[in-house]
């Protein structure tokens, strides 16, 4: 039986939710090395993105959850340039010991394909189209405050209490028609009203109901 383009979607959605209620799995990571300092970019199948960068004076790590469409787009991206890859996607690779960069992708049924090469080398199309979607993976993981979309889906109740960015602890006191809420800082009366769009610029977490 052939699969249109709209029935290779729908198959594309179904085997993504199917991974995403399973234990997440790793879609995409690529990790670089250069002089001493190592990125780590990990695309999730429950559409989570962790960057770990490390060396040996600094360990990071952020960690973003994507939009399910928007993960979509990288998904069948990422499938259809793999599925594109020449039998020799690196050409003109430049050696060095100080810098190396690993590709792996588990994207289809087949076992994931690992590249590893230069930053420097040159790479056919669709290898640097992969490269080109990873790095707006990474860029789009780092713009995004830690725990942005779980607190856009959050449904606050009057008491549930946050941790703010800026440090301390309010508790939710008000709740408008526009899942606008007002925070209230306890002992001190100082309040903040958050929009549901600005809501992970204030809060760093839900911690729970007030006692």
């Amino acid at each position: 039986m052939k699969l249109g383009a709209h029935g290779l979607v729908v198959v594309a959605a179904l085997a993504a939710l199917e991974a995403a209620a399973q234990a997440p799995v790793p879609v995409a990571e690529r990790i670089t090395t250069q002089y001493g300092r190592t990125t780590r970019v990990s695309l999730f199948s429950n559409h989570v993105v962790v960057v770990t960068i490390n060396s040996e004076n600094d360990h990071f790590l952020h960690r973003a959850t994507l939009e399910f469409d928007e993960y979509m787009v990288y998904l069948q991206a990422l499938q259809r340039f793999a599925g594109e890859i020449g039998r020799q996607p690196v050409s003109s690779d430049v050696e060095s010991r100080d810098s190396v960069t690993k590709l792996i992708l588990h994207v289809g049924p087949d076992a994931p394909k690992i590249f590893t090469y230069s930053p420097m080398a040159s790479l056919d199309l669709s290898l640097g189209k992969i490269a080109i979607l990873m790095d707006d993976i990474e860029t789009r993981a780092l713009a995004a405050p830690s725990g942005e979309y779980e607190l856009r889906h959050w449904q606050p109740e009057l008491g549930d209490c946050v941790a703010l960015r800026q440090g301390g602890r309010a508790c939710v006191t008000e709740i408008g028609e526009d899942d606008t809420i007002v925070l209230t800082v306890p002992d001190s009366g100082m309040t903040y009203t958050v929009g549901k769009d600005n809501r992970a610029e204030v809060i760093l977490e839900v911690q729970g109901r007030s006692p």
